[in-house]
This record gives structure tokens, sequence and C-alpha cells, in this order.
């Protein structure tokens, strides 16, 4: 069990890692195209809303805020240190807002993807 806990746990790290990579090379520089289609596919009016409002019109600074929390993320479960329980937490709140962002599809696998992680933290 120890073994597919760290594989799983391990999995979740290279996913933020590579999260933060891929907002920092491709949405730093196409935010208005990468959030819009957030805002196009989102099913809950207050996100698209949200989306439309106050990430595109600063999507710089949000890409870069949000490539921040990524690699940080990463780098607290990769280093598989006292943080690992924390970054886990905090991976997961992300799933939960970007559930709240997403089309039904997106929502469902963010939901599922903060299950997991809360499930490892408080386990």
């Amino acid at each position: 069990m120890d073994l597919l806990r760290n594989i799983g746990e391990i999995g979740l790290g290279a996913l933020f890692l590579i999260g933060a990579v891929f907002n920092a090379t491709y949405t730093r520089t196409h935010g208005e195209k990468f959030y819009g289609s957030f805002a196009d596919g989102a099913w809950l009016g207050p996100a698209r809303q949200m989306i439309e409002k106050v990430v595109i019109p600063n999507a710089t600074v949000f890409t870069m805020a949000l490539v921040l929390f990524q690699a940080t993320v990463a780098i607290m479960i990769l280093l598989r240190g006292d943080l690992l329980q924390c970054a886990l937490l905090a991976g997961g709140g992300f799933a939960l807002v970007a559930a709240g962002a997403s089309s039904p599809g997106g929502t469902i696998a963010n939901l599922a993807l903060a299950a997991v992680q809360f499930t490892l933290a408080l386990t």
C-alpha cells in the first residue's frame, strides 16, 4: 500500500509541475485564449462571470500567481517532507476551485482529483 501511495503522491507532484511549466510557457502568452476557453465551457454562471471580468483582464498576473502556486505545491509534494500534507490539502482545494470553473467533464475530473488529494492528506 505504501508503494501505491508513494506513486500517487509523486504523480500528483509531477502533475502540478507539468501544470506550472505549461502555464509559464503557454498560458503566460495566450492567457485570453486559454482562460476564455474556461469561460466558454464553465457551466456555473458566477464562475464564467468571474473568469470574464477578473481573470481575463488580469491574465498575466493571474497566470504568474498560478505558476507560483503550482510550482510551490509540486516542490512541497516532491520533497516528501513535513509539508506534504499541507501541499495535498492545498492541491485538493485548488481542484475544488477549478471544478467550479470547469465544464461538466472537467468538474467531474477535478472533483475526483480533489478527493484523491484530500484522502491522501487525511490518511
